[in-house]
Formats: structure tokens, sequence, C-alpha cells
């Protein structure tokens, strides 16, 4: 792309005015935005329009190009910013069909959530008209904003979550199966392991059995042929009762993992009306605060429940009539779109988007006789999930909360939230369609009419929980149910680890404090490597290297620490290892499992190592290959492991210190596009102990080890028995642009485990602002 010649006074001449007073139309009241001391804002309003109309202003000023991009991103138009770079991107958002559905999701919800993001829109597009600067980005581009709209919410919500679910692991599935069989297919699929933490009850194993998904597997293997020639992320949270709280009221804390996008994924804000007063965690682009927040009575907080509410069917289309495909013996007639996006700086690129009963097809189509459609409970009917967000910020107790939460479609969360009544609670929250388990396990023949949906698990019977016996409630992607629990939900789960590490450390602490809750946000324990260490102890090191790599390895209690050794030897060995294990079984798939993204073969990469974890602690040698032990094949991957460690960082083993070989690498959109800008786009990099199976996440992807791709987005603790006393922190900063003070300046609060004030009470808010700004209607 052409270079442009901007320099660094255009990017401080771009940040938006924060001080002051604006005219505008279309607010009833004056609104008064004070920003603190790391520029988050804090709004207080008049009423319940001018405090979504301010909610809207505020997030513009901070994030309008970063929700333009998301925006973008949803609907396919990508490309018109970055060329041909981003078509395959555009393409497979077409065919998704996001863009197709949020009109009718506008229209859909009730009347005062339809109010509720007219009002945050006229603030967006009021920012828009009246700022007499624009984020950075517009310039490098020469591009302009477009208008926002009411439905545009619905986009940039839906395209945070769509790769969130699990269709991904349903086409990995079908992979194994056609290159190795069901039977051996079903040996690998073991799925949650038994023993594990389940949430609820709390503090119990899971007391069913390992998966056998034989004979699911080998139903439809007929309807999943055609694929072998068409081939194609999680979080902490907890609830302390007040009984085991040094105030005696309850905390309740956690942590968002996502990838670490520049900016950030959430964006810190506060707004009140006579209404309502809540301070939390937005979409940039959405109204009101759907995952993390509080007002005067109720906190609240999400971590993702790895629901199963995607499925994908095989459909047939007629030789005869293209258009055409059959369900139940009848060809039905399918909608057909010619979509056509705009490429910067190349033609315009044309593609037809077909639509069945079940969904777009996302793979195949017509022309090849049978493509792959796309369910999805946030596409399939009208999205009312948004109807649940006033609700929410008027809640005035556990109870009134967990009513708002009947109408929540997408994601499916493990929902947890406190009052100041002192009542803790979980609850899973959202759509999980009902339907044959054939479809939890692979594409399922869509022609059939065996596999529909029949409704979803009734609200009334969603799990929850209130103050149970432990004292406190864990939730870390683990499994949600024991096996009594008569809906299926899930079939993967992310293995108990991090649950189980939260877990011991709140049940040693009887009068918890907020030290207490940032000290469990920074555990770093691994115990994966707990259960590998005394392999280490049998290998004979070949050489004095090795017996020094070794001793370091027996020295260590599996603490992912930064300024240690030993975590950066275990996590490429328990790669090296990993490969040597998986070669045997998958054969030529194994290098695509290390090198795939997204959320199939990586997700199951991740099940699979702690089958090897478990395996490995009882010295089970049932699925090695003939004749190998796994002292044998750790001695060969601990040979591998430290040739692999030479070649990249060096002879010297002192230099191998995690911090210094894991570590984050922010990166804007446009840093690429713009190199010599790349100075001012990207964030600092910063070192980091722990990885993915320990609570303070850090994780990587094994195909590029050891960059964090994976971490906390967003840190938070709040204190129930004071508001003021809570805290949160995210990893760059509440500013999207490049130019601010306030782009990455919570990065040392996050990077050495710590939380910024979140100011709550209006007096110290104001007397501790760093600017101050009146939004006045226009006389």
């Amino acid at each position: 792309m052409k270079q442009k010649d901007i320099s660094e006074k255009d990017f401080k001449s771009a940040l938006p005015q924060t001080s002051g007073s604006f005219r505008l139309k279309g607010i009833e009241a004056p609104i008064e935005i004070y920003r603190d001391r790391f520029g988050i804002p804090h709004l207080s309003a008049k009423t319940v329009h001018d405090a979504f109309f301010g909610q809207g202003f505020v997030t513009a000023q901070d994030r309008l190009w970063h929700m333009d991009y998301d925006r973008r991103h949803a609907y396919g138009r990508l490309s018109e910013w970055f060329g041909s770079d981003e078509l395959i991107k555009d393409i497979t958002m077409r065919r998704f069909g996001i863009g197709a559905t949020v009109k009718r999701d506008y229209q859909a919800v009730n009347a005062e959530t339809r109010a509720m993001l007219d009002a945050y829109t006229a603030g967006v597009n009021s920012f828009i008209k009246h700022s007499n600067s624009l984020p950075i980005e517009y310039r490098l581009l020469d591009e302009q904003p477009e208008p926002w709209r009411g439905w545009d919410c619905f986009a940039v919500y839906k395209v945070r979550h769509i790769f969130m679910g699990v269709f991904e692991g349903k086409l990995w599935r079908a992979k194994l199966v056609n290159t190795l069989g069901p039977e051996k297919a079903a040996e690998l699929l073991r799925g949650y392991q038994p023993g594990h933490l389940v949430i609820v009850p709390p503090g119990h194993g899971y007391d069913g059995p390992a998966l056998d998904g034989l004979q699911e597997l080998s139903k439809n293997i007929g309807a999943i042929q055609w694929l072998r020639e068409h081939p194609e992320a999680g979080s902490n949270s907890w609830a302390v009762h007040g009984s085991r709280t040094a105030t005696g009221r309850p905390f309740l804390a956690g942590d968002s993992h996502r990838l670490l996008d520049t900016p950030n994924v959430y964006y810190q804000n506060h707004i009140r009306c006579p209404e309502f007063d809540v301070i939390g965690l937005s979409f940039p682009g959405c109204p009101g605060f759907p995952h993390f927040g509080h007002n005067p009575s109720v906190a609240w907080c999400v971590t993702h429940a790895q629901a199963d509410y995607q499925d994908l069917y095989v459909e047939r289309f007629s030789a005869e009539d293209p258009a055409k495909y059959e369900f139940k013996g009848e060809w039905k007639e399918a909608e057909i779109r010619r979509e056509t996006i705009r490429v910067r700086n190349s033609a315009p690129r044309e593609i037809d988007v077909v639509v069945t009963q079940h969904g777009p097809i996302i793979s195949g189509g017509p022309a090849e006789g049978y493509g792959l459609a796309f369910k999805y409970t946030a596409t399939a009917a009208p999205y009312v999930g948004f109807e649940c967000l006033l609700p929410m910020m008027r809640a005035g107790s556990v109870e009134e909360m967990d009513a708002a939460m009947e109408k929540w479609v997408d994601p499916c969360n493990n929902f947890l939230f406190s009052d100041t009544n002192g009542t803790i609670a979980y609850l899973h929250r959202g759509q999980v369609p009902i339907r044959p388990m054939a479809n939890a396990w692979l594409p399922v023949p869509g022609w059939t009419g065996d596999f529909e949906w029949r409704g979803n698990i009734p609200f009334a019977e969603a799990l929850r929980i209130q103050n149970p016996k432990t004292g406190f409630i864990v939730t870390a992607n683990n499994r949600i149910s024991d096996k009594d629990y008569p809906y299926y939900i899930a079939l993967n789960y992310v293995p108990e680890y991090r649950a189980r590490r939260i877990f011991e450390r709140l049940d040693k602490i009887k009068k918890a404090t907020m030290q207490d809750m940032k000290s469990v946000h920074g555990d770093r324990v691994s115990i994966p490597a707990q259960k590998m260490l005394w392999l280490f102890s049998r290998i004979n090191p070949p050489d004095p290297f090795a017996d020094e790599a070794l001793e370091s390895l027996c020295q260590w209690n599996g603490a992912m620490e930064p300024d240690a050794v030993a975590p950066t030897i275990y996590s490429a060995f328990r790669i090296k290892l990993l490969k040597r294990f998986l070669e045997h079984h998958v054969g030529s798939l194994c290098k695509e499992m290390f090198t795939a993204t997204g959320r199939g073969a990586p997700r199951h990469l991740v099940e699979l190592a702690s089958v090897m974890a478990a395996m490995v602690e009882k010295d089970d040698p049932s699925l090695l290959p003939p004749g190998t032990t796994w002292v044998s094949m750790a001695t060969d991957a601990l040979s591998e492991t430290l040739s692999f460690l030479k070649e990249r960082f060096g002879d010297d083993m002192n230099g191998w210190s995690w911090g210094a070989v894991h570590h984050t690498q922010p990166k804007h959109p446009l840093s690429e596009l713009f190199p010599q800008h790349r100075n001012l786009l990207n964030p600092a990099s910063v070192g980091m102990g722990g990885d993915g199976d320990t609570p303070l996440a850090a994780g990587y992807a094994s195909a590029s080890p050891f960059a964090v791709t994976l971490l906390s987005v967003a840190r938070y603790v709040y204190d129930l028995s004071d508001w003021d006393n809570s805290g949160w922190a995210v990893p760059l900063g509440v500013s999207g642009h490049p130019a601010s003070s306030h782009y990455s300046d919570q990065l040392p609060v996050w990077s050495r485990l710590d939380l910024v004030p979140m100011l709550y009470d209006w007096e110290l808010i104001a007397a501790q602002a760093e600017s101050h700004q009146v939004l006045a209607p226009e006389s």
C-alpha cells in the first residue's frame, strides 16, 4: 500500500477533545463526563436515552476506528480497506451471513431495547459529525467513517463470538474419521477426564465415563465422505461468599481470556442516570455491559461455557437443478444471493451466497453437489439477547438478575453474580438446542429430517446454584455438570487444571482479602507439569549440557515463573513429547494438528495433551508405540528439545528464562501496511509467566512457541463490601488512539498483576478526574 507522509505530530493531532463542552442535537439535558487518571470515562446523565447517547459518544471518542473495523469484519468488507489480503476472510464472513440477519434482529427486539440501540447510535454519529479530529487510521487509509446504524451493534457483537462456537471441532472430527476410521478416532476422542472438577456442584469431580463415540462416529460416514475432497479461545471467574472473606461480604473476581487485540476487545466505562448506575466492560459498538459489570446492588461476570450451539448439516443438491436441495424426499429451493466484494486497488469480486433451511452454505455448494450448512443460535432466528441488557443494569438482587437472563442467546456463559445482600450465584445462561447426539459429533445429513433442532434447554432447567456449602464457586471453562444432568451441553471442555488450582487456593483461605484475590489471578503453577516431573529423574543425560537441563527440571516445582529456565525446557519438551505420542496415532494429520489455527485441531490437541499428562503420571503405556516406554520416548524428546532451544535461543541456558522467550506481541491491524509507523501503532511487548494451563493465562500456539497469543484481556475484582475498593486492569489501555497517553498505560499495572481503581463514588470521581467534559443540548 502506498506510504502516507504522516508524522508523529499528525498522530497527536488526531486525538479527540475530552474536555470543555459540545452543544449537540438529540439529547434532553446536559451530560457530564469525567475521565479518571487512566482516561476511563464516567458519564452522568439525566435520562436513560442520554445515558446511552453518552455511552455511544465516549466509545466513539476512544474507539471509533476499532468499532468500524469490527463492523467491516462482520459484513465482509475489510478488503475495501486492506485490499486482496483480506479477501478470503471477507468471502468467509459473507457466507456466514451476519449482515443478512442483523436488520431482522433490530426489528425483533422490544421497544426499550431498540430505543437503547438508537440512543447509542445517535451518540456515535454525533461524535462523527461534531469532532474536529478523527482517528489517525482513517487518514492512513484515506478513508472516512460511515454513519453508525442500530443494527451494526448486533454485527460487531456477533463477529466477536461466532468463532467461539464448536463447528470447527465437528469439521476436525470429520477429518479424523475420514482419515483414521471411526474406531481409531473414537480411541483418541476421550472428552472430559473422570475425576476432573465440575462447576456444579462445586468441589465435585466428574463421575461419568470417558467419551465413547464409536457408535455416533460410525453412523453418518457416508454423509461426510465428500469432505475428504473438500476440506476447509477461555477465562477464569470465582465468587467467594462473605462467610469466607475478611469483610463479611462477597468478592467476585476473575479474568477474561482472549486473543490480544490492539486496541483491546473490551472498553472500560461507567454510565449513570436516575434508573441505573453501572460500571463495567463493554464491547466497542455495543451498548450496555453484557459480560462484566456492577450496579449499586449486583455484580456479574462470565467465562465461556464451551457449550454446543452450532451444528453442521451436509446438504445434497439436485444434479438437474442445482438451486434445489433435498429434504425428506422433496426438493426445496435454496436462497441464492449474488454479492459484490469491493477490493482496494483491485477489481471487485462477485460471489454467490447460498442459504438452505439449515443456514448458509459455508463450504461446497450446488456446483459440487453437496454443501455444508451452518446453523447457529445467534443467526438461525431473530437475536433478542440484547433484551437482557437493560434488566441487567436495573437488577436489584441475585433473583432479579437470574430472571433477567431468560432471553439470553449467545454465547453460552458460566454466569457468576453476587449481590450486596451477600448471595453468590451461578447460572449457565444461553440457548443450547435439543437435538440428536449425532449432531454433537460430526456434520449430519441435512436431507433426512432426522437431525433437526427440537427447541432449547428450558430456562427453568438451566444449571444454577446459590450459596453452595463450599462457600465459593469456581468456573474456568471446565465441565459444568456431572453425569446426572439430563441435557447435553457439550462434548469438550477445557481440562480442570486452572479450575483445580483456583479451587485449591480458595479452599485454604478463610478470611479472604483483596490481596488474596489478586494473588489467585497470578497463580503460575502448572498441574500437567507436575504430573511429568518424575520422568525427568529417570532420564540418563547423554552429556553435561543435558545433565544441566535435567538438574534444573528435577529441582523445579512446576511453577511457570518468568525468571526460571525450567519452564522453557518443559514447554518445549511437552511439545516434542506430544508430537511423538501423536505421530503414532494420527500419522499424516500430526503436522496439521500442530500448525492449524481456530478451534478445531488446536482444541483437540489440548485435550490429547491432557490425556498424555494423565498417562504419564500413571506410567500407563497402553497408547504408546510397541516397544517404547514413557522414559524412552521422553529421552528422545529431551534430546530434540535441547537441540531446538539451542538453535532458537543460543547455547547459554541462562538466557532461556521463561519471561525472556515467552512474551506478548500486541500488533495493530495497520502495522504491516504502514511499517514506518509500526513503533507508534504497536504497544510494547512484555515477558510473562504462566501458560495455557495456569490461572495466570498466557497460552501460545504450538506452531510458534512461545509468543503469547491467549491471555487475560481484562482482570477484575468486585468488592461488594465497598465498591470503591474494587479494581480492574486491561493489558493495554482504554484509548484506541496510538498517540494517546492511555493507549497502553495500564500495561505496567497489568504486567505486575496489580489493578487500577474501579472508581464508583461520584464525589470521588469528580475530585480525582483528569478531565471534565459537558455535552449540552443545542439551544
